[in-house]
């Protein structure tokens, strides 16, 4: 299994992304299915560097932003020094009381967990989660394919921007994105972690208890799902 050292170098590029036109536009669809209402708490489960949040955050929502790489969450406090943060580990009893959040974000971040863990994982935020209250998830996909979602970057640059300005901005974070998408080249072989097939999402959430769970979507150019379902 990856350890915290992978995910440490990881992160220290993973802000390139906010730059690829996919990336933009799966945040604001995780925004959206959320429907965040002003003043709602809401949790972000796995939140990295803190981009998800921060959008949340726009919408007028109150964030707490979780996370086991302590790298990742100096990179959200130096964003925003206002943050409410908590270095945890998805896979223990969350540090909350019961029917805290009315909404949890979990965006990429399941997959790096055997299913019967993902299982556990999804009861946990069932119960932190008030009644009525709504979960987001998206993950990758089984068989996903990261230079398919950089192509699809590429071809959007060029339609919003034009072939010049557009290939001078990928020129620009080549790099970085490179390193990104070496990375995941490692996140794809680890043998621990779980990618679900496509419908394979929506009947695992309802296994464990949520309603009213959202027909799939794909998301992330083609490359993830998403999936919505509430609190009994």
């Amino acid at each position: 299994m990856l350890d915290t050292k992978f995910w440490a170098k990881y992160f220290r590029v993973y802000d390139v992304l906010n730059l690829l036109i996919p990336y933009q536009e799966l945040l604001r669809d995780i925004c959206d299915e959320l429907d965040i209402r002003k003043g709602e708490k809401i949790l972000e489960a796995g939140c990295g560097t803190g981009n998800l949040a921060l959008e949340i955050k726009k919408r007028g929502a109150n964030v707490v932003g979780l996370d086991n790489c302590q790298e990742a969450l100096d990179i959200y406090k130096e964003k925003d020094s206002t943050a409410e943060l908590v270095l945890a580990d998805l896979s223990q009893k969350l540090p909350f009381s019961d029917n805290y959040f009315d909404k949890i974000a979990c965006n990429n971040t399941l997959y790096a967990f055997p299913k019967e863990t993902q299982l556990i994982i999804l009861k946990e935020f069932l119960r932190v989660l008030k009644p009525g209250g709504k979960l987001v998830v998206n993950n990758p996909k089984k068989g996903w394919k990261p230079i398919k979602i950089y192509a699809d970057g590429v071809k959007k640059e060029f339609k919003n921007q034009g072939v010049i300005k557009g290939l001078a901005k990928i020129l620009r974070i080549v790099v970085p994105t490179l390193k990104i998408f070496y990375y995941n080249i490692f996140i794809q072989k680890e043998s621990h972690y779980y990618f679900c097939e496509f419908d394979e999402q929506k009947e695992i959430l309802q296994v464990c208890g949520f309603s009213n769970v959202s027909p799939t979507r794909k998301s992330y150019s083609d490359q993830a799902i998403i999936n919505s379902g509430y609190k009994p």
